[in-house]
């Protein structure tokens, strides 16, 4: 992942964090599950061997399909929370601006009637033009990188939990 994807990642995976349930749950297990597969146990083993140690703190199947379900829906809540954080972004960043151009434009229609006595006036004002235009597009260009990063770190975060419940259920059978 790219640093502005790794950045989402972080956040998402604090976000999960934060809604932390108590107990051995799915996100336990995930840890469980990773640090054995680093120290070379393949996939199939490390699944069981996690699941056998939460077992003895009370995991069941069940519980562990649940809570990470439950860790899902708390992403969708980021990306909602994330959409409206953006929306807001978009209204006080392009919609203010275009706003403000269009109203530009205006006046430089009456000082265009003065030409001799207001050109400085309408120089000045199609500068700032140029500005809001410029900061108009600069807020979309970051606005779709922050949605298309955001969109790429959810899908891998949410992929992996699939994968991992896929695995679950055919390890855990």
């Amino acid at each position: 992942m790219s640093g502005s994807n790794n950045r989402f990642a972080n956040a998402l995976m604090k976000a999960l964090e934060k809604k932390n349930l108590e107990g051995f749950d799915y996100l336990e297990f995930k840890q469980s599950v990773g640090r054995l597969t680093e120290i070379g146990m393949d996939l199939d083993t490390a699944i069981n061997s996690a699941f056998i140690t939460g077992s003895s703190v009370g995991l069941t199947k069940d519980k562990l399909i649940k809570t990470a379900n439950y860790y899902a829906e708390v992403l969708q809540d980021e990306k909602a929370q994330f959409m409206r954080s953006l929306d807001k972004h978009l209204a006080e960043n392009v919609e203010g601006k275009a706003k403000q151009t269009g109203e530009l434009k205006k006046k430089i229609a009456t000082w265009e009637a003065k030409i001799a006595e207001l050109q400085q006036q309408i120089d000045a004002a199609r500068t700032q033009i140029e500005s809001a235009d410029s900061q108009i597009n600069a807020a979309r260009t970051k606005a779709e990188e922050n949605q298309q990063g955001f969109d790429e770190a959810l899908e891998v975060i949410t992929n992996t939990i699939k994968q991992d419940v896929d695995d679950i259920r055919r390890v855990l059978s």
